[in-house]
């Protein structure tokens, strides 16, 4: 059951620059289901099913990296700055793991004793007397255990459910496509995306697929309202039409103007399966599909958001993990109905 992968999966450390348990992970689970399966020099986990007549290929995309950060300075404590977008405010008191080069050692963000605001740039990570295990450079993970929120086990507080959800998707569908489709699908793992989409750039290096798909989960609707979050979680599922992300600097932007056609099939599989779809917009953050359009706007792309997760990039996001189960059943279906498809 997908649900049960997931859970497993967001417990994997996949740090940015460090995903390599991730990928061999997936990379176990998936050397069966395909005809190729290999991690480039980058990290990223690259798998072909051939298809019946392979002229053409789709490329489905999840990244294995998780928001991470990383060791600046040891002393009696462990000094620490942020990798990816994360929220220091949200950090006083959480576990956190240093993956050491001889072991993996584990720490508490401090927390303030007496009630009071703590100064930006204060916070440090107490391992105790582990000291000598942590070096400069080592990166940090949350190490916040994963739990249920309902009695179904369908909705998940955890880290990492970005985009540990595409991963098991990936996953999952490969299951299913017992007999090869028409056209070469590639399950890519890709790397460093929290930073800048690395690892997609790489593999876009070595493979021009016809079709490109990235599979993310996208912001649900919080407490508050916000244009930026309009997917409601339950239902969240969906395509991106637009992503668009503004630079310090005026230009360039990063900008993914996605395939009208791969998100009518998506939409029409949805329809076909009575599986609720949303479409949105996004003009403040980017993603794997923003690269693939950059660096070869030849290739038609678009983003797919597997489920909506609350608290993004925080020690415990949330998401309905049912989003992950129809996910599969509509990328299942669209790639059925891409059999038609010749150019």
């Amino acid at each position: 059951m997908i649900n049960d992968l997931v859970y497993e999966l967001v417990q994997i450390p996949g740090p940015i620059g460090f995903e390599g348990r991730v990928a061999n992970r997936l990379q176990e689970l998936l050397k069966d289901l395909v005809d190729e399966i290999y991690i480039d020099k980058i990290g990223n986990l690259i798998a072909r099913k051939k298809g019946t007549e392979g002229k053409r290929s789709l490329a489905l995309v999840a990244h294995l990296d998780q928001v991470s950060m990383v060791v600046m300075k040891v002393d009696e404590f462990v000094w620490f700055d942020k990798i990816g977008w994360i929220d220091f405010g949200n950090l006083p008191g959480t576990p956190v793991l240093i993956l050491g080069a001889e072991r993996d050692v584990p720490g508490v963000v401090c927390a303030s004793s007496t009630v009071g605001s703590r100064e930006t740039g204060t916070l440090w990570i107490d391992v105790g007397d582990r000291q000598e295990f942590v070096s400069v450079g080592d990166p940090i993970i949350f190490d916040c255990p994963p739990r249920w929120l309902d009695d179904s086990k369908t909705i998940l507080a955890s880290q990492s459910i970005d985009d540990r959800v595409g991963c098991a998707v990936l996953v999952e569908l490969a299951r299913k496509l017992t007999k090869p489709p028409k056209h070469d699908i590639y399950f890519v793992g890709s790397v460093q995306e929290e930073i800048g989409s690395f690892g997609v750039r790489h593999f876009l290096r070595q493979v021009t697929p016809d079709w490109f798909i990235a599979l993310d989960t996208g912001f649900a609707q919080d407490a508050k309202p916000d244009i930026q979050r309009t997917v409601p979680m339950r239902t969240g599922l969906g395509v991106r039409r637009l992503a668009f992300t503004q630079p310090a600097t005026p230009y360039p932007a990063k900008v993914n103007f996605a395939s009208p056609r791969l998100n009518q099939l998506l939409m029409d599989a949805a329809k076909k399966l009575n599986i609720p779809f949303h479409v949105d917009v996004s003009t403040g953050i980017w993603s794997d599909h923003n690269i693939a359009y950059e660096v070869n706007p030849d290739i038609e792309s678009t983003f797919m958001f597997v489920a909506a997760r609350r608290y993004s990039h925080s020690p415990t996001e949330v998401a309905d993990l049912s989003n992950a189960e129809r996910a599969v059943d509509v990328l299942y279906q669209a790639i059925a109905d891409m059999g038609s498809w010749n150019e």
